[in-house]
């Protein structure tokens, strides 16, 4: 994660499972079975949330400093 690419890619990448994982969890809900089937689905979309939030404010850092 040495350079803005590098750290922008990752942040997309994560985005992009974050949402796929959301849809997940509101077809899950939708269901509404009494056996959870992705246990740790939750777990997952909150340490995605935490890490886009985290690269992002990193981007806006990298950002701030070229200006």
């Amino acid at each position: 994660m040495s350079n803005r690419f590098e750290i922008l890619e990752e942040y997309q990448e994560a985005n992009t499972e974050l949402d796929r994982l959301k849809g997940l969890v509101v077809r899950q809900q939708d269901r509404s079975r009494v056996i959870t089937i992705y246990p740790h689905l939750k777990e997952r979309v909150s340490h995605l949330s935490q890490k886009c939030e985290q690269l992002d404010m990193l981007l806006e850092a990298i950002n701030a400093s070229e200006d």
